[in-house]
Order: structure tokens, then sequence, then C-alpha cells
């Protein structure tokens, strides 16, 4: 068990300061109960949110105590602590902000910023989500004007309030914006600044800001998700981040690269990128709480039981999948980064690889947590209470498949690329390429059936097989004089975000080989990865079969998940499966309070 909770320890942590975390994570195991005020409770949050926002914070604070005291001046750790407990009002300063400054400023840009951040005398949200256009980066309103050595902050109308950013309602006095930007009469592009707009002592609004709560909505009830609007706000040239495009006094634009405004785009898949871990990590923490809950019926034999364990078991496998393809991803991106360092040419490359994986996983993963979340009601013998916590739980999970892009917006950009591979070698002439290239194997007809022992054919052939009906499709629907826009949303759109969710889900079983196959094979790792192969079989067999890739009884055979236990090891894999993330924080998760459910004796 050790070395598989270290080898998922190892993918979670943040590397440069992976001894530090572990010495918390083994201080929490060793005493918990020393650690008591940093243990969430999610039934007193949401019977009184102002109490659950304000308790947070005090216990950040005094979590910000004890970090100072045993890693004086770490300024990676206080970075990274979410990674220790939940962090609340400050995590997307250190997450979203923080990163974006980051990435996007000079030097002297980054310095002065986290000068600020880590001595405490900034609070930072990350605003580019506007009431109209959500997270369609080209349609944003909100306007920034040269004018003077200084940029004037607009937003013109209400569809161009930024609308929905964490930390924005009540906690932050700065904010990273994002603006379409015009110096000297010329567009020049969507730029990001760090606007002021609150005073930090007072946290009173600042002149022309206009910033405060949403109000009530459903899960999150302890962030502050707020609105802005900002009129004739002006601010410092300076507070444009000018790493890739770069404004002097007298307006003269200069940009390092022409791929600039993309660059600049890579800030927020930082943020895309970590979220597949935290999604995956609900889910852990979700199924472990059906799990514990459900546990003392599961050693008695029923149809009922074996469904299940069947559930459990598909959501564990899953979670954990996402988390070791998601440290490939993560790879990739950290190449990107150095390829921004060194001006390389491939940065571009890189960066659409990184856009494209992470939009897929991005999705994936938060549709699994729903799914996880609403399942785990279903599946704990009294889940639908609110003293169960799930019910809280799944009203924070629901969103995840909204924020920092839709699930099918993002899907629908993978079918792009998808289609604009498959025109590419429609021409005779060109082969697939990047993440797709594995389709060139599949090219030629070939009516012969997969090996069944080869399940990463088999997902290939599915993916290849589906994409290509679904492009052809479209483009029959073009030629049949249908206009872009009817063959696209439709007479398509559903069997195209399909024919994403595919691809994605095989690109997860091939980047979680790869993963596995880097860092050293596992027996339990593999059991993952097979189990996870056959579950996605399992789910498609239909189409595996319509397609000729095999017939019923051989994928009926492939895909007998109850070929791989029997009943007690099945139990026992759960076991070992809820153990894999025994971080301290999912103490605020499977800390079932019996008594005030009644349930002990009935148990």
């Amino acid at each position: 068990m050790d070395q598989f909770k270290n080898y998922i320890y190892n993918i979670l942590l943040e590397p440069s300061i992976r001894s530090e975390l572990e010495y918390f994570v083994q201080e929490f195991d060793k005493n918990p109960t020393a650690y008591d005020f940093l243990v969430d409770n999610p039934q007193s949050v949401q019977e009184n949110y102002k109490e659950g926002y304000i308790g947070l914070s005090q216990r950040y604070a005094k979590a910000q105590q004890m970090l100072k005291k045993k890693f004086p001046g770490n300024t990676h750790l206080i970075q990274f602590q979410h990674q220790l407990y939940e962090l609340g009002t400050f995590y997307l300063h250190w997450q979203a902000f923080l990163p974006t400054i980051q990435m996007l400023g000079t030097p002297e840009q980054v310095q002065y910023w986290q000068d600020l951040s880590f001595n405490y005398q900034i609070r930072g949200a990350y605003a580019q989500t506007e009431a109209g256009h959500g997270s369609d980066v080209q349609g944003l309103q909100t306007t920034a004007v040269f004018e003077n050595n200084s940029f004037i902050i607009n937003t013109p109308s209400a569809s161009a309030y930024k609308f929905w950013p964490g930390q924005l309602g009540i906690f932050a006095t700065h904010t990273v914006l994002q603006a379409r930007t015009t110096v000297n009469g010329k567009d020049i592009g969507i730029q990001t600044f760090v606007v002021p707009i609150r005073e930090p002592k007072t946290l009173k609004a600042l002149e022309g800001v206009d910033v405060g709560d949403i109000g009530p909505k459903l899960g999150f009830l302890r962030a502050d998700n707020g609105y802005l609007g900002l009129k004739n706000v002006r601010i410092d040239r300076n507070n444009m981040l000018m790493r890739y495009t770069k404004v002097d006094e007298n307006g003269q634009v200069t940009t390092s690269s022409k791929n600039a405004i993309k660059y600049g785009y890579g800030s927020m898949l930082n943020l895309r990128v970590g979220l597949v871990n935290v999604f995956s990590i609900f889910g852990l923490f979700t199924n472990n709480l059906a799990y514990y809950q459900v546990k003392p019926l599961l050693k008695t034999q029923s149809i009922e039981n074996e469904a299940i364990m069947f559930r459990l078991l598909r959501s564990y496998v899953v979670q954990y999948a996402q988390i070791i393809a998601n440290a490939q991803v993560k790879e990739i991106f950290i190449r990107f980064q150095n390829q921004l360092k060194a001006n390389d040419k491939q940065a571009n490359e890189t960066l659409q690889l990184v856009h494209l994986y992470s939009s897929q996983m991005k999705s994936i993963s938060g549709w699994e947590a729903v799914k996880t979340s609403r399942e785990a009601m279903q599946i704990a013998p009294f889940g639908h209470l609110n003293a169960s916590d799930l019910t809280i739980i799944y009203a924070d999970n629901v969103p995840f498949v909204t924020y920092e892009g839709d699930n099918n917006v993002l899907m629908q950009q993978t079918a792009q690329y998808l289609l604009k591979q498959f025109g590419k070698v429609s021409g005779g002439n060109a082969q697939f390429t990047g993440m797709a290239s594995y389709f060139n194997k599949y090219t030629q007809e070939n009516n012969q059936k997969s090996q069944l022992q080869n399940q990463e054919e088999i997902l290939e052939r599915l993916s290849y097989s589906y994409c290509k009906k679904t492009m052809e499709n479209f483009q029959n629907s073009l030629i049949n004089g249908h206009s872009l826009q009817s063959s696209w949303n439709e007479l398509n759109q559903c069997e195209l975000i399909k024919a994403s969710i595919i691809f994605g889900y095989t690109n997860i079983y091939k980047q979680m080989g790869a993963q596995i196959k880097s860092s050293g094979y596992n027996l339990e790792l593999l059991k993952i990865h097979k189990l996870f192969g056959l579950f996605i079989i399992l789910e498609n067999r239909t189409t595996i079969v319509s397609f000729g890739i095999a017939d019923f009884k051989q994928v009926e055979i492939l895909a007998e998940i109850d070929q791989q236990f029997s009943n007690n090891n099945k139990l026992e894999f759960l076991e070992y499966l809820s153990n894999g993330v025994g971080m301290y924080r999912q103490r605020n998760f499977i800390n079932i309070d019996w008594d005030k459910l009644n349930l002990q004796a009935k148990l």
C-alpha cells in the first residue's frame, strides 16, 4: 500500500517542496487531533454561509503561523500549501492570480507582485469570465485604452461585467484581468493587466470600481464569487503584463513573438491542468465517503451489492487513471514553459498539445466527478441526507463542468482539431500528426479483428473509426447543401462531442500507459490501467461491434470485470484503492458522524 500511496503522492505533490509537504503529511498522520483546526465541516458551512467563510479564513491564518514557524521564508511552500488543506479564500490567489503574473510578467513585474503577495499585502483574483461571453477570450468586451502613459479600463456594458470569478466578491484587493487593448488607435488584441480594485486595509472599492458578491448559489457556499464593473479606471502602464508584448511611455508597441497572445493564453492552461487533479481528488474523496458508509453492508453477497462494488470500482479506477495520465500532461506543460524561456520555436506546437490534452481531461474529469458524486448519493444508505455530507459535495462538484471552459465547448475544440487532421489526410499526401498520429496505423481498410489481448489497439481503432465516421458525416452535410452552422450545430454537434470524448478517453489510457512505463512498472498500477481500458471497452461495446473491431462474444469475454477478482479480492482491492490518497485533507470527508446519523445500532 505504501508504494502505491507514495506513487500518487509523487504525482500530486509539488516537486520543488515535496520534502516539506511530506513532512506535514507525516505529522498529520501521526497526530491528527493536533491539527483539528484545519478540519473542514461542510455541514456548518451549509447552515451558515458567513460563519463558514470567516471560519475558513481564520483556519488559514492559523495555518500560516504554523508554516512560517517550521519553514520561515519558504515562498514555494506558501504558494503550494493548498496541497495540505483547504485554502478557501486564498486558493485562486496562489494558483491563478500569481501564476498568471509569473508567466506573463517581465522579471521586474514578477518580483514586484511576488513580494507584495508573499508579504500578504495584496490578495488577488483571476477575472476573465464575463457575463455575456463566458470564457470566450476573443469575445471579451472589457476594454483597455492607452492614454498618457497609463491605461483606462472600462466594462462598457452589463454583458462586459466580469462575473463568477472566485475571491472577487469580498476578499480580493487586486485582480488579473483580460481586456481588448487599444494603443494610439490600434487594436493590439487581448492583453492581461493587474488592476487594483479595493483598498487593502478597509476593502473599500476604489473609485470607478463596482464590485461585490454575486449572492447565494448552488455549491461553493463559502466562495465569494463576485462581479466586477469598471468605469474609467486608470492604472499605470506597467500594470500591463509585458513579457511578450511591451508598450513604452510613448505608446510604441513591440512583441517578442507573433504568438504573444497565444502564449498569454498559456497562463490559463496552468490552472486547467491543475484542475484535472483537483477534480479527480474530489472524485476519490467522494467515492471514499460513499464506500465507508456502505462498507459494512458489502460483506453480504447480493445482486445489489455486486452492482455497488462495480460502480465504486469503476469510479476509483477512472479517478486514478486521470491523475496518473495528467502527470504526463503536466510534463508537457513544463516543457512548454521551458521552451518559452529558451525562445524555442517548438513552443507553439507544444502549446497546442497542452491545450488539447488539458481541454479533454478537464472536461472528462469534471464530468466524472459529477457522476461520482451523483452515484455516491445513490450508493450510500443515507446519501441524500445532508448529514452524510454527500449532498453538499454534489453541489460543490456540479459547477466543475462549466468553469474554466464549458465542457461541451472545450470538446468541440478537439472536434475542430480532428476535422483539420482528417481534412489534411483526405488530400492523399499527408499523415495524421500530434496526438492523432496513431490513426496512421488504421488508414488502410482492414477487416481483420483486433487481438483481444491488446486493449490499446481496440481503443485506438474505436477512436479512429468513430472519429472518421463522424467527420465524414459532417462533410456530407456540407456537400448536401447545409450551411456550416447548421452542419456543425444542428446536424452533427452531439456526434462531434461524442467522438471527441472517445478520443479523450483513449488518450487518457495512452498517457497513463506512458506514465507507468516512464516511472517503472507496478502490478497495482498495471491492474488499474487494465481495468480502465476494460471499463471504456465495456461502455462502448455496441460501437466496437458495429465497426467490426470485435464481435459481441469477444467483447463480453474481454469486458468481464469479475474475471479479475473473486468477491473477497474485489473487497480487498476496493479497500486498497480507498487508501491511495491518504492525505490529511481526506479526513474532511471520511470522518463520518455516525452518532449524528443515529445509525450505529442498525449497522
